[in-house]
C-alpha cells in the first residue's frame, strides 16, 4: 500500500486517516502506534464484568421511559391470578 505524501504528513502528526485498499478490503482507519495505544484504553476495556455496574443505567433508563408512559399505573397494579 502507498501512501500520498498528505497521509504520510497526517500521520506522521499523529493525524489518523482512512484508507481503502482492494487487498485489505474494508476502509481502515490507519494511526500511528502510539496514538493507538492512548486510544485503546478508551476503545476497550478487558476488565471483568459485573451486571451490577449496569444496575445504574437500567434503573435510569428505565425511570426515563416510565415517565412517558400513561398506563404505568396499571402495569404496576396488576396481580397475577393465583
Amino acid at each position: 500500500m502507498q501512501l500520498t505524501r498528505e497521509q504520510l504528513q497526517a500521520v506522521r502528526s499523529g493525524e489518523p486517516i482512512t484508507v481503502n485498499d482492494p487487498e485489505i478490503g474494508p476502509e481502515c482507519v490507519l494511526v500511528r502506534a502510539d496514538v493507538f495505544t492512548g486510544m485503546k484504553g478508551l476503545l476497550y476495556d478487558d476488565s471483568e464484568f459485573s451486571p451490577r455496574e449496569a444496575y445504574p443505567l437500567v434503573d435510569r433508563l428505565m425511570a426515563e421511559d416510565d415517565a412517558d408512559d400513561p398506563a404505568l399505573e396499571s402495569y404496576q397494579s396488576y396481580r397475577q391470578p393465583s
